[in-house]
C-alpha cells in the first residue's frame, strides 16, 4: 500500500498529538510506501501567516519537517505539472485548495491519504484514519 499523509498527520505525528489515533500511528509502522506533499509546507505557511491557532510551530519549521519526514523514512512527494493538471479536473465537492491539491495527487500516484477529513471521501480517493 502506498500512502500520502495530509498536513494534520504531519503536524500530528511530528509533535506526538494524541489527535493522532493509534490505527493511523499502526499504519505509519506498517506501510513501506508513505510519502507526504511539499504542497503541506505551503498550507502550513499560508495557515501560519494566517494566525491559525492549530499551526503554531517553532522557529525553523520548514527545515524541521522535512528533517522529521526523512527520519522516519517518509519520502517527499513534490508537486508536478500531472498534479497540478488533475486538479482542474476535479469535481468542486469543497473549495480547499489544499486539499484539492492533495487529492490530486493521490490520484495521480496511486495512493492512499491518511487523513481524519471525511471529505476526501466524496473525491474517490481511499482514506485511512
Amino acid at each position: 500500500m502506498k500512502l500520502l499523509l495530509d498536513t494534520h498527520a504531519i503536524l500530528w505525528m511530528i509533535a506526538d498529538d494524541p489527535r493522532l489515533p493509534e490505527s493511523a500511528r499502526r499504519l505509519l509502522l506498517t506501510v513501506d510506501d508513505v510519502a507526504w506533499s511539499t504542497a503541506s509546507l505551503w498550507e502550513i505557511g499560508i495557515k501560519l501567516s494566517l494566525n491559525r491557532r492549530d499551526f503554531h510551530l517553532g522557529a525553523s519549521w520548514e527545515r524541521l519537517i522535512p528533517a522529521e519526514m526523512t527520519r522516519n523514512r517518509i519520502q517527499r512527494l513534490d508537486l508536478e505539472p500531472a498534479h497540478c493538471a488533475a486538479v482542474s479536473k476535479l469535481p468542486w465537492h469543497h473549495r480547499d485548495p489544499f486539499d484539492r491539491l492533495l487529492v490530486a495527487q493521490a490520484r495521480c500516484e496511486k495512493r492512499k491519504l491518511l487523513s481524519c477529513d471525511p471529505t476526501f471521501d466524496g473525491y474517490g480517493v481511499e482514506r485511512f484514519w
